[in-house]
């Protein structure tokens, strides 16, 4: 394995950025009923598909995960509750600071929330109700964060499962969705929420693009497509990104079909050809500028939703500013971001560590502790 494989992925640390801004304006919404013709055009077209970004992160997940844990896990060089609490401690803090910051608002405005999805949400169980109030309850993202959770739970298993049978079972996978999108479409016109919740939010339904980021580190450590890493397929990929993101809006794709099956491949594709490191987009991708937001990206996630709702509701916005707003969110979203990761974050992470010689004290004598843990780190 070359230098540039075997250091850390500083490239996909910087992607995560540009994916948390996709979600970011994919919630600019107020946009879709703006007075200005190109605003709404621009949401319409481009911005309301910056839900893809959620695509990104899952496989980047499984990406990750495989390539920091496998082959510990698998020859238990790391005790699977040490993986377990690092991943919980890499979620939690930050989703509870969240909900509990958006709690606040809703209580000073007398909006309260449906109560039974507040324990469910704070436990980040509430992607398996198929009740949008339950689902995308507090701090919308959030039902991704429960996504997460069950991936995580899910991964020290699935590393052990024989290579081909996940192979076939991803396969097995992507047909089951295949038919059931044709049968939502057939039987469903328009909007539906169980639709929505089915294909966009319900944790086995995503199951599908973590497994393949699984899949994906395994082609990238065998050097699948190494000779396709160039300049070249890097800015074509990003451009397919782009115009797949116009596409299923333009010809109005049912939502069934949109994230696992638009989206999955040309994500998966994306993740692969950047792992290599070797393109110029690659290699502009490691400044240190864009892995400080890289890093910040899980803050930005968290925190740009509550920013605005707030925003929105008390700017008194007018057909003038809807542009400007837009940019204020932008930028204020960022700096919070960046805030929280350098003063809450970071220290957190550090102290949590801390209590992993309590997890590890019933460890037989003589095993060597794990090493540390990625840079690049998943959602």
């Amino acid at each position: 394995m070359s230098d540039a494989r075997a250091a850390p992925l500083a490239q996909l640390t910087s992607l995560r950025f540009l994916a948390a801004l996709l979600v970011f304006f994919s919630h600019l919404a107020f946009l879709e009923r703006s007075n200005s013709p190109f605003l709404r055009e621009l949401y319409d077209l481009f911005f309301r598909q910056g839900a893809c970004g959620v695509t990104f992160f899952f496989i980047l997940s499984g990406f990750i995960l495989t390539h920091a844990y496998e082959q510990t896990l698998q020859r238990g060089e790391i005790p699977v509750a040490i993986y377990l609490y690092r991943r919980a401690a890499r979620i939690f803090p930050l989703h509870l600071m969240a909900a509990g910051a958006f709690l606040g608002y809703l209580a000073i405005r007398h909006d309260l929330p449906v109560w039974r999805a507040v324990p469910l949400n704070l436990a980040l169980l509430h992607s398996w109700f198929p009740d949008p109030l339950v689902h995308y309850s507090l701090n919308g993202p959030s039902w991704s964060l429960s996504n997460e959770l069950f991936f995580y739970l899910l991964f020290p298993l699935l590393v052990r499962v024989d290579a081909r049978m996940l192979q076939q079972a991803f396969l097995a996978g992507a047909i089951i969705i295949i038919a059931g999108a044709c049968v939502a479409a057939s039987v469903v016109d328009g909007y539906s929420p169980f639709v929505d919740w089915l294909f966009y939010a319900f944790p086995l339904t995503r199951l599908l693009e973590f497994v393949a980021g699984i899949l994906l580190c395994r082609a990238w450590r065998a050097g699948v497509g190494y000779s396709w890493a160039t300049g070249w397929v890097e800015a074509l990929l990003v451009l397919t990104i782009g115009a797949t993101m116009v596409s299923v809006e333009w010809f109005a794709i049912p939502l069934a079909f949109r994230y696992q099956l638009a989206f999955l491949p040309p994500m998966a594709a994306l993740i692969l050809v950047f792992a290599y490191g070797r393109g110029v987009l690659a290699q502009w991708l490691r400044s240190p500028v864009l892995q400080r937001l890289g890093e910040a990206s899980f803050a930005l996630y968290l925190v740009h939703r509550p920013l605005i709702t707030f925003l929105e509701r008390w700017s008194g916005r007018n057909a003038t500013s809807d542009g400007a707003l837009a940019l204020a969110m932008l930028l204020l979203a960022v700096g919070i971001a960046i805030a929280t990761f350098v003063l809450v974050d970071r220290s957190l992470q550090s102290w949590l560590r801390r209590f992993e010689p309590l997890l590890v004290a019933t460890r037989r004598a003589g095993k060597k502790p794990a090493d540390s843990a990625p840079t690049v780190r998943p959602l």
